[in-house]
């Protein structure tokens, strides 16, 4: 991108910096910014023609052009999708950055983003924003082979067939943005985004478009020819580019409010899966004891690969102190998740099939936009549990484990530090005691669980989590010492050939054995 000094030019948006919280604002803010755009910036582009002549005044100008493009439209624009260079020191940093340098993988350089959007609290790579000249064209094929949609041909271009203009270098530039982002980061944006102030073009999943098994699925590709149609399509602008919605904390839709959203029909959605949004606190005392509360969530995959989140409201439950009462909190709960799918399918006249966690797990790209575990924020998270209604089995998958009591565990020379848990704790974080069979006193694996995931075990701890750097165990941020024979989780987490627990599946064992109450509500073969 050209570089130009930084001058004394409106920023493109003397707009209200409040929280834009539907389509509807947008599309009126993107209406004044247009108008702002043509009553200003036209009559600079005049002013700056009639002073340059000659080849290189000429080039000069369309230089200036890109950037007063981003700053009189393309700044307006993505702070009304709430993408903020402008956030006061009361209100939090800025989750949008101009020219972030990255070293490039191709170039062994330093490149400059355009913009990068960040998730504010974590600098989670969310967005990736490149702009050119005005006057810069949507691509053709050089072949002139027949082409139904801009998407077709800009996916062609993607997989490496030869476009007009400097879009083949373009592709190259944001393959290369995507790529060492996520080698910097670990993480891969959740959008990529290249505008010349007229068109618009949208990678709705950079994975499909930008790295090595992608796809290059037009479908993954939005284009907008023109402002005209920008305006006309604004719904889809603010689903798929609205900071919240990419960031994936988007308020949840209750089933009433699925049929007033235009993108959301039968046509629309292609799976379902269950999740919980799960509260932790702690209960105060002389000896504080962890809390735990859940709602039922159904996750939507529409056509797009987007994940929409339904929740009923107020429908949340505790976790009960009381271990015999967990069969009962699990029933609840199921039940409730089973009404919440029922109303779906009845609103959108739909029958869909759940998919299990581990199908899940084994699509990288629907495991990057919706993980196993999100944090929604500090002790609040998604916990996504595919075709079961709980991150909790009703019993171990092994029977007769002895490793559920510290004792029989220092017996065999393999007890867990600091020592038996006795009493629910919330340092270290276990719900479940010694004793009870949803807990795990064993040594090896805490130890498999605390384990950081990083670059020379990634691939041998299975379809697991992108964020290297955390913790193994996948609840490790509410829940450390669960029986992993006890957790949602227990299928893909063994599919890799680093974590071996030491008992054993059999055949004949199932998550239906009947759990049965001894003296004290502990649960007994």
């Amino acid at each position: 991108m050209a570089q130009c000094p930084e001058a004394n030019l409106p920023t493109g948006g003397d707009f209200p910096v409040s929280l834009v919280r539907n389509a509807d604002d947008f599309l009126l803010r993107l209406r004044q910014i247009a108008g702002e755009y043509e009553r200003t910036f036209e009559p600079l582009i005049s002013r700056l023609r009639q002073q340059y002549t000659g080849k290189l005044e000429e080039q000069l100008v369309n230089d200036h052009l890109e950037f007063h493009a981003r700053v009189y439209f393309v700044n307006a624009f993505l702070a009304a999708l709430n993408w903020r260079l402008d956030q006061s020191p009361g209100n939090g940093l800025p989750n949008l950055v101009p020219e972030v340098p990255v070293r490039s993988e191709e170039r062994r350089t330093v490149r400059f983003l355009d913009y990068l959007g960040l998730e504010r609290d974590t600098d989670r790579p969310l967005l990736i924003v490149e702009t050119k000249r005005p006057g810069d064209p949507l691509p053709r094929l050089r072949s002139g082979q027949p082409a139904s949609t801009y998407s077709e041909i800009i996916a062609r271009g993607c997989s490496g067939e030869a476009l007009s203009g400097e879009w083949n270098n373009w592709l190259e530039t944001l393959r290369d943005y995507v790529r060492s982002v996520q080698i910097r980061t670990a993480d891969l944006p959740k959008r990529v985004m290249i505008t010349n102030g007229e068109w618009l073009v949208v990678f709705l999943n950079p994975a499909n478009c930008f790295m090595d098994k992608g796809q290059c699925a037009p479908s993954k590709i939005l284009v907008f020819t023109n402002r005209e149609e920008i305006e006309q399509r604004f719904n889809e602008i603010f689903n798929y580019l609205e900071y919240h919605q990419v960031l994936g904390s988007a308020p949840p839709l209750t089933p009433s409010e699925l049929t007033f959203h235009t993108d959301i029909d039968a046509s629309q959605i292609n799976q379902a899966i269950y999740g919980l949004h799960l509260w932790y606190f702690e209960k105060p005392g002389y000896k504080p004891a962890p809390g735990i509360k859940v709602a039922p969530v159904v996750f939507l995959r529409n056509r797009y690969g987007a994940w929409i989140r339904v929740e009923s409201p107020s429908t949340e439950y505790e976790l009960s102190h009381s271990y015999s009462d967990l069969n009962q909190h699990l029933d609840e709960v199921k039940q409730a998740a089973q009404r919440l799918l029922f109303e779906i399918n009845a609103r959108l006249q739909t029958s869909l099939n759940l998919r299990s966690l581990d199908e899940h797990h084994m699509n990288e790209e629907d495991l990057a936009l919706l993980p196993g575990v999100q944090e929604l924020g500090q002790d609040e998270f998604l916990v996504v549990t595919g075709d079961k209604t709980h991150y909790l089995m009703p019993a171990p998958s092994v029977p007769e484990c002895p490793y559920h009591d510290w004792s029989a565990c220092k017996r065999d020379g393999v007890p867990s530090n600091p020592g038996p848990l006795l009493h629910r704790s919330v340092s270290p974080r276990s719900f479940f005691i010694s004793g009870e069979l949803h807990h795990c006193a064993h040594r090896d694996v805490s130890g498999a669980k605390t384990s950081p995931i990083i670059a020379t075990n990634r691939a041998r701890c299975g379809p697991y989590s992108r964020w290297e750097g955390r913790a193994f165990c996948k609840i490790w941020r509410f829940e450390q010492y669960l029986c992993c024979r006890t957790c949602v989780f227990e299928e893909v987490c063994t599919r890799g050939p680093v974590f071996q627990l030491p008992c054993q599946a059999s055949t004949s064992a199932t998550r239906s054995a009947p759990v049965i109450r001894g003296k004290g509500g502990h649960a007994t073969w």
